[in-house]
């Protein structure tokens, strides 16, 4: 009964975003209590924060998963961030390397970089989200930055990561020659 229920959430959740759910399959098949932890974990990465932060949130997920992967991942990221309302024009700066010019979605992405590699802008990137947000988006930002990067290493792990160097951002093919934080 939960591996139809699982099922059927992963099938869901691939239709809406046109993405391969077989890993979340497998997974489930392996051991449906595993798949009802990554249901559950899935809940968890999904704090969003204050809603003014709706962008600096999206910023931080594309960011992380660019930074992890370039691969499916990272496109899914990309196409939540479109469904969710993040501006092709924020994403596409950000993933061109002039992050600055996009907002608060830029201001995430950087603020993952910095969190992934332990830059030492990090501690500036948070002030700014947080002056401007408050302190629950820097939450946000971490939840995303942190959490964002497990799907990645999950799929790799199962032996269903794929690295690829294009992005498609509402029908803007994004070539990413070496991915450049903050």
């Amino acid at each position: 009964m939960i591996r139809a229920f699982l099922h059927s959430g992963a099938r869901r959740f691939g239709q809406q975003f046109n993405y391969n759910t077989q890993y979340m399959h497998d997974l489930i098949d392996i051991d449906p209590r595993a798949g009802l932890r990554l249901t559950l974990f899935q809940k968890v990465s999904a704090y969003a924060g204050p809603k003014s932060a709706h962008h600096v949130r999206m910023g931080a997920m594309v960011g992380s998963a660019v930074e992890g992967d370039c691969g499916p991942c990272a496109q899914l990221t990309v196409d939540m961030a479109l469904a969710y309302g993040a501006r092709a024009a924020d994403i596409q700066a950000s993933l061109n390397g002039a992050p600055d010019a996009a907002g608060d979605f830029g201001l995430g992405y950087q603020f993952a970089w910095a969190a992934i590699r332990g830059d030492d802008t990090l501690d500036a990137l948070r002030a700014r989200i947080e002056a401007t947000h408050g302190p629950r988006a820097v939450v946000a930002a971490s939840f995303a930055a942190a959490f964002t990067r497990a799907y990645p290493v999950l799929k790799r792990s199962m032996g269903h990561g794929k690295l690829c160097q294009r992005l498609d951002v509402n029908g803007t093919s994004i070539t990413l020659t070496q991915p450049v934080a903050a």
